[in-house]
């Protein structure tokens, strides 16, 4: 990786991220958008909608909106722009820990919750993929996330899964594992205001 690629990493990342969540890609994210991807995440899954897991599903980006909204909004106008986003990550997620654990491990406990479909502690890559699909991710960059995130068994952990979720949304360091939660990060395509990049 590149040293200008190592210095943008962490935001280049924000920006994938804000690209996922950005359900009908205007730039904004809004209650609504974030509600959209947790109901995409259920029906890729196949989930049904009463289930506990997708209540507790939807209670977690319930729970992050509210989080991410009060961190980032800073005009108050109740959305978020991609520079309130990679702002606001930086300072809630990326320099302050607990503020991490309070508003986005909840949420990805319950996404992969969801995503283990038999139970079992573990996606397989098909589980994997939903998620993935879910979130927009091309298919390459699923099966390339999935390589990278496994030891060599064909199954990721809950735990291996969270971890790697925390160091996407944390860690500069180009080494980092997490980098790949969602493949090459530099081959997603991302939305920043009205330029693609």
């Amino acid at each position: 990786m590149a040293v200008a690629q190592t210095q943008d990493l962490l935001d280049r990342k924000f920006d994938v991220c804000f690209t996922h969540a950005d359900i009908n890609g205007n730039g904004i994210l809004e209650q609504a958008d974030v509600l959209a991807l947790a109901a995409r995440i259920v029906t890729y899954l196949g989930e049904p909608m009463g289930s506990p897991k997708t209540q507790k599903l939807l209670q977690a980006f319930e729970h992050f909106w509210t989080h991410i909204q009060a961190k980032m909004d800073v005009d108050g106008d109740g959305k978020v722009t991609s520079e309130e986003w990679r702002n606001g990550l930086r300072k809630a997620f990326a320099e302050d820990p607990e503020t991490y654990k309070a508003g986005f491990r909840p949420l990805a406990e319950a996404t992969f919750t969801i995503c283990d479909r038999d139970g079992d502690g573990f996606l397989e890559q098909s589980e994997f993929a939903k998620f993935h699909k879910a979130f927009g991710c091309k298919s390459a960059n699923s099966e390339l996330a999935f390589q990278k995130l496994d030891d060599g068994d064909g199954k990721l952990t809950v735990n291996e899964l969270l971890s790697a979720w925390q160091e996407y949304y944390t860690s500069n360091d180009p080494n980092a594992r997490g980098n790949w939660l969602y493949g090459d990060v530099w081959d997603n395509t991302v939305v920043v205001g009205s330029k693609t990049r």
